[in-house]
């Protein structure tokens, strides 16, 4: 998950400044006019889970204030962003294409060939025989050389 500038100096402005939600709120830019509103934005974004994984990376530990299951709840979630996705996440992508009208025609139809692609449709196949051919076998006969 990506981070918003705002989220990305927030979590920035925490790590340097040893922890303070508020004075992070702030430098980050946050439009808060009480110190309340800026409490209560900085413990929002502390329950962000994307947030506490980019506090984490920074280097920044702190049990009494960063929630550990959250910080593994965003590594999960940054793990889930990263995968590779599968033969079936390509297909079930390019079938969804295909099948939405709201897509153009042009682009509906490249799903179906990317598709067939996938599962060589497109390929000639040599079928080959079990059995060895017998080359025939010519005798000559070169007479009185």
């Amino acid at each position: 998950m990506r981070l918003t500038d705002k989220q990305r100096k927030f979590a920035d402005a925490y790590v340097n400044n040893g922890g303070n939600g508020v004075e992070a709120i702030r430098a980050a830019g946050y439009n808060c006019r009480t110190d309340n509103s800026a409490r209560v934005q900085a413990s929002e974004n502390l329950k962000k889970p994307n947030i506490l994984l980019a506090i984490e990376r920074s280097g920044y530990v702190d049990s009494r204030i960063v929630d550990t299951r959250a910080i593994e709840q965003g590594r999960r979630l940054d793990l889930a962003e990263r995968r590779i996705s599968t033969r079936e996440d390509r297909a079930e992508f390019l079938t969804g294409v295909y099948l939405d009208a709201a897509f153009p025609i042009g682009s509906r139809l490249q799903a179906v060939q990317l598709l067939g692609k996938m599962y060589g449709d497109y390929l000639d196949r040599v079928v080959l025989q079990k059995d060895k051919v017998e080359m025939p076998v010519i005798n000559v006969s070169l007479g009185n050389i």
